[in-house]
């Protein structure tokens, strides 16, 4: 709460409490039938209480400005932070594709080995179509996972079922 709010709200209490000593007088003027004193009183019960009115008008023009700059603030604050976070993901951003052309780089990177450049150029001066060869050998597996020798099991096998 800033100073203009607080002026507002201190003053029309004040005056408030201020009001009760002139009505206090008036209800003991209007017991004793003392018209004169009756009117003095009224008069200055009525001033603390328009007083009190003004500043309490004053507070709530003041309270609406604050709520105005409050208002302002925080939003200023919401734009701030959504800037900062945009700036932290483009980082974010930048440095996972760095990390990501690193990590291509090492992958895309290939050694070939004496061997396998001399393969390549007999291959390359020969020039003729490589064979590919192709594994005939047929495997079976038992349901412990064991392989099982295809040689020992026979082709066919003959059932035959009760005469």
């Amino acid at each position: 709460m800033k100073a203009g709010s607080m002026e507002g709200l201190i003053g029309a209490s004040v005056n408030m409490n201020l009001s009760k000593t002139p009505m206090r007088v008036y209800k003991e003027a209007e017991r004793e039938g003392d018209t004169a004193k009756m009117e003095r009183a009224m008069g200055y019960v009525t001033e603390f209480q328009e007083k009190a009115h003004e500043y309490s008008d004053k507070a709530q023009e003041e309270l609406a400005k604050e709520l105005k700059e409050e208002r302002k603030e925080q939003e200023l604050k919401r734009e701030q932070a959504i800037e900062k976070r945009k700036e932290e993901t483009k980082e974010y951003k930048e440095k996972l594709q760095e990390s990501n052309k690193s990590d291509i780089q090492e992958a895309d990177s290939v050694q070939i080995s004496e061997e396998g450049k001399m393969v390549l150029k007999n291959n390359v001066q020969t020039k003729e179509p490589t064979a590919v060869a192709e594994n005939t050998d047929v495997k079976v597996y038992t349901s412990e996972g064991r392989s099982v020798s295809t040689e020992a099991t026979p082709s066919s096998i003959d059932v035959k079922i009760g005469e």
